[in-house]
Order: C-alpha cells, then sequence, then structure tokens
C-alpha cells in the first residue's frame, strides 16, 4: 500500500514588501505520516492537559513570547503560573524531539529579490513552491503521495485578489504545469490544498512555532547564511532545538533540504547535527 503524508503549513513574517515590512517570509510545513498525524495531535493534547487541564489550548509563538499576549491567553485563563508555563515549552520541545515529524521550510529574503529582479516575484507564492520542491524530492524518496492543509490565509494582495484564491490556483497549475522556472513536475502532491483553523488543528500549532522560529534564525543570523567566507552557522536558540526534526541529507545537510532559501548566494552545507 502506498504511504500518504500529511504536511501542515503556516507562515512567519510579511508577505509583502515595504521598507516597514520584515526582510524574511517563511513558509514551514510540519510533515507527519497519515496514519500518525492523529496519534501525535492526540500526544500533543495530553501534553497540554497536564499543564493546562485542557487538551484544546490553542498554541502561537506569538501569544507564548509577548507578556501581555501570554498572560492574557495561558496564565490568566487556566490559573497556571509563569514557571508552570515555561516548563509546559520545555515539554512540548522535549515531546517534538521524540517524534517522528519533520519540517520543511521555505525562506524568501525580500531584500535580495528587491535586489535581484526589477519586479520581484510573490513572496507568498515563492515560499510556496519552495516548499513544495523540497517535497515533492521527500515524497519521491519515500515512494509516497502528500497532501497539504495551509493555516487559514486571509486579506488579499496589493492587487486585490485573495491570497487563498492565489494559493489555491497556485498549487492547481503547479500540479498541471509544474514548476514554471525548472520545470520540476509534483506527480507526488495531491490535487488539491486544504484549508484549516490553526484553533482546531494541533500540527498547524506546531507549524507556527516552527515557522517563527526559523523566521527568528534568519533575522538573527541570516547574513551568516548567505556569507560566502563564513565556516560557522551561529543558531537563535529555540531553531537549533528543533533543528534534528528538519529534513536533512542522508549525511546529515538540512541547507537545501529541510531548510530553502531565495535567492541564494552561498551554498553552503550547513550541518543538522
Amino acid at each position: 500500500m502506498e504511504t500518504r503524508y500529511f504536511a501542515f503549513l503556516d507562515e512567519s513574517g510579511q508577505r509583502e514588501y515595504g521598507p516597514r515590512t520584515d526582510r524574511y517570509y517563511v513558509v514551514l510545513g510540519t510533515i507527519a505520516r497519515a496514519e500518525q498525524a492523529d496519534a501525535y495531535a492526540t500526544e500533543l493534547q495530553g501534553v497540554k492537559r497536564a499543564f493546562f487541564r485542557a487538551p484544546k489550548v490553542e498554541l502561537k509563538s506569538n501569544w507564548l513570547r509577548r507578556p501581555e499576549e501570554c498572560r492574557r491567553r495561558y496564565l490568566d485563563p487556566y490559573g497556571i503560573s509563569e514557571s508552570k508555563l515555561e516548563r509546559f515549552v520545555e515539554a512540548m520541545y522535549s515531546w517534538l524531539l521524540a517524534t517522528d515529524l519533520t519540517f520543511i521550510a521555505g525562506v524568501i529574503d525580500k531584500r535580495q529579490m528587491c535586489e535581484e529582479y526589477t519586479k520581484p516575484h510573490h513572496a507568498s507564492a515563492l515560499g510556496y513552491l519552495v516548499f513544495c520542491q523540497r517535497y515533492q524530492k521527500f515524497l519521491a524518496q519515500r515512494h509516497s503521495r502528500g497532501g497539504v492543509t495551509f493555516d487559514n490565509v486571509s486579506g488579499a494582495s496589493q492587487a486585490g485578489r485573495p491570497w487563498r484564491r492565489l494559493l489555491e490556483r497556485q498549487h492547481t497549475q503547479l500540479k498541471q504545469r509544474g514548476c514554471p522556472y525548472t520545470n520540476m513536475g509534483f506527480p507526488n502532491l495531491e490535487e488539491t490544498m486544504a484549508f484549516a483553523d490553526s484553533a482546531d488543528v494541533d500540527m498547524l500549532q506546531v507549524s507556527d512555532i516552527a515557522a517563527y522560529n526559523t523566521f527568528r534564525q534568519f533575522k538573527d543570523h541570516g547574513a551568516v547564511w548567505d556569507d560566502p567566507v563564513a565556516d560557522e552557522l551561529l543558531l537563535y536558540e529555540y531553531f537549533h532545538r528543533l533543528l534534528p526534526r528538519f529534513h536533512q541529507s542522508a549525511d546529515g545537510v538540512f541547507a537545501g533540504f529541510g531548510v530553502a532559501k531565495m535567492p541564494t548566494r552561498a551554498h553552503h552545507r550547513w550541518l543538522g547535527r
């Protein structure tokens, strides 16, 4: 029987270009075998229940990091202390590292896109394309097919086109025509993509946290990634902790496998172990 995978996608950083937006935009997928996805969701709900006494607590990196949101979303509603919340975060990371979940992220450097292209491609579309390229290779290596569920996206492009419809159209075109830049096909991707509210899907909450950690890695140390003479990549603490769960080559390289950046000016073989 053919193996099936699910990828649960979220984003970090702004899709739009402009001086008041973040330099980096990230699309990240948490990938699970179909038969494991529900079991992992149940396990994470168990971790939540142990600390909050509620299995349906929604996790968002933004809420966990900002003191005012942290108190409003977690401390006050569930009557827990900051130290107990810190212990929950540790337990959550320990659980993640013990799973077989896999992360793949597409990272767009909007500043470099503007430097290299007169009309830079939409960061959202390019980030999704970079993810799909790596996801297709991941699936092909395993002789598997894979679905995609994206966290509900709202708003529209500057041209007034809803982001959700643009993503749906892009997914259909990738299936029908392949990559417009490399002619790569996507035979292992399922025909349509789905959307869901992260409040209802635990794996989307995992993607939210991993996407922010990847975004923060580039915000803090993005210059090193593209430095041709760099021989060591500095790592954001929480990105470093999740690094074992990022897709890697057989010899442990995560650059270009679990994390792929566009544009890329230096092709380092950054190791994940």
